[in-house]
């Protein structure tokens, strides 16, 4: 294998989306402004970097579920986005419209071609990490060569789903289930008049059915969900004074949902009562004990996901008018199985409260978002990081262990001083971390932090190094 570069000040980031292309323009800009000397290389098999998967969608459709003054990819100019929108896409754009994803997806473009030319962009895939002392490691590609490397930061987006159980491997063979929802090949020699079964009624569930109807489908389409619930629709609401869960609430999961209700009752609009913990989400569930973030998520993750995660109103006025019309369906229970009933068509298998009850459908997908089970994902890179003790599981065993600051937490719970994580790989440790606002505090902060402690390699005793969780005094307060 042949060596790309040995760099004492070399940044490796794997992974060129939102969060990667951020990174790298937070890392140049920091270093500029510490007159740092660095060196950026993204790790990304893609021609074009700043996309991702949201981001890439063709549909002009597909409309990002945070409002436009709500979305700047720079955490210290929140009305950058607006903006940009205003000079390059919308003059007329409102700060409550909701664009389309692809419109982010080239604003993102337009930050990153900033310092475009200032990054090495290796168009490869990162299959193996190894460290070979204590500052340094050694990346292996996909094309057989090998990048050296002082600190590194994972930005490798979501992952595949994890295949539904009790699928006949002829479904799969015949194109008659789809488990990964973005796949090209998804939508392929599908009738327009065929029914199509999703599985799951989240957000990407609705993202199919857009995409469904813009190519010219037509038939029923059916969801299936335990909950049988899709997310709520967005509404204008003015902003509350201060978080309704505050410093003096018992950390319970039933006293923060109490809190939430008692603002409700008081007159507070839902979704007000919601958003006023829009930034203290995490350092309230830092707060919980394990147990209680198991009941959290046992009992009330769902209905976060639904209040939390909302809807752009043209996407459910969609919804509401297909559940009207009929031509959306809502099953509520589980699935239970995928069969090949004959005449390119599926039997699907939906376990309610009274058994087992089964419909067909010329195409089954699997709509219920990216698998959290890090250990088992099929990426080179993650197993062999888990196999080296790098990496390690979060605490309630999914995704990444990280510091606060995205510092990969070992398999010994030694936090590392070179390799970062941002983006979902996150939710091994916190709960809000998939969204623009998150990711972009996370490119700035891991910026920060690497330029930081470049420039004070000729004075390592000034260097601090990262903990774990903050001392509870704090969680409640941001700078």
């Amino acid at each position: 294998m042949n060596a790309v570069t040995e760099a004492h000040h070399t940044i490796a980031i794997i992974g060129g989306g939102v969060a990667g292309a951020l990174t790298a323009y937070q890392l140049i800009t920091k270093a500029d402004a510490a007159h740092t000397g660095i060196r950026v290389v993204v790790i990304d098999p893609r021609p074009l970097l700043g996309l991702g998967l949201a981001f890439s969608t063709p549909s002009m459709r597909h409309l990002l579920n945070v409002p436009t003054a709500k979305i700047s990819a720079l955490p210290c100019d929140p009305d950058h986005f607006l903006r940009w929108v205003h000079a390059n896409y919308d003059p007329e754009a409102k700060p409550f419209s909701f664009m389309p994803r692809a419109i982010f997806g080239r604003y993102v473009r337009s930050i990153y071609a900033e310092v475009e030319s200032r990054v090495q962009h290796i168009a490869a895939t990162a299959i193996d990490l190894h460290k070979t002392s204590d500052s340094a490691f050694t990346i292996a590609l996909s094309n057989g060569a090998t990048l050296h490397a002082a600190n590194a930061v994972l930005a490798t987006g979501n992952f595949d789903p994890p295949m539904l159980p009790n699928i006949e491997q002829r479904a799969v063979d015949e194109g008659l289930y789809r488990n990964n929802a973005w796949a090209p090949n998804t939508f392929d020699h599908l009738p327009s008049d065929a029914p199509v079964t999703l599985i799951g009624t989240g957000l990407t569930a609705v993202d199919v059915l857009l995409r469904l109807r813009e190519l010219g489908h037509h038939a029923a389409v059916t969801c299936v969900s335990r909950h049988g619930s899709f997310s709520a629709r967005h509404i204008e609401t003015p902003p509350p004074a201060a978080p309704v869960i505050d410093a003096n609430t018992p950390r319970t999961a039933l006293s923060y949902l109490r809190a939430i209700r008692a603002a409700i009752a008081s007159g507070m609009p839902w979704r007000a009562a919601i958003d006023s913990i829009r930034t203290t989400t995490n350092d309230l569930w830092l707060a919980l004990p394990r147990d209680e973030q198991r009941r959290f998520r046992r009992h009330l993750l769902h209905r976060w996901y639904i209040v939390r995660h909302r809807m752009a109103p043209q996407i459910a006025d969609v919804v509401e008018a297909e559940l009207a019309a009929g031509t959306l369906i809502v099953r509520e229970g589980s699935f239970a199985g995928l069969t090949v009933n004959g005449n390119n068509m599926a039997k699907v298998g939906i376990r309610i409260h009274h058994g087992i009850e089964t419909q067909t459908a010329a195409r089954v997908i699997n709509c219920t978002g990216p698998s959290a089970s890090y250990r088992n994902v099929a990426s080179p890179l993650l197993q062999s990081l888990f196999a080296q003790g790098i990496a390690s599981a979060g605490p309630l065993g999914g995704a990444f262990n990280t510091t606060l600051t995205g510092a990969m937490i070992d398999a010994n719970g030694n936090a590392a001083e070179t390799i970062f994580n941002l983006g979902p790989g996150r939710l091994g440790t916190v709960i809000e971390t998939i969204a623009v606002p998150e990711i972009r505090q996370q490119a700035h902060d891991i910026a920060v932090l690497i330029t930081a402690r470049i420039a004070t390699t000729a004075n390592p005793a000034s260097a601090k190094s990262d903990t774990g969780r903050p001392d509870a005094s704090s969680l409640f307060h941001r700078p």
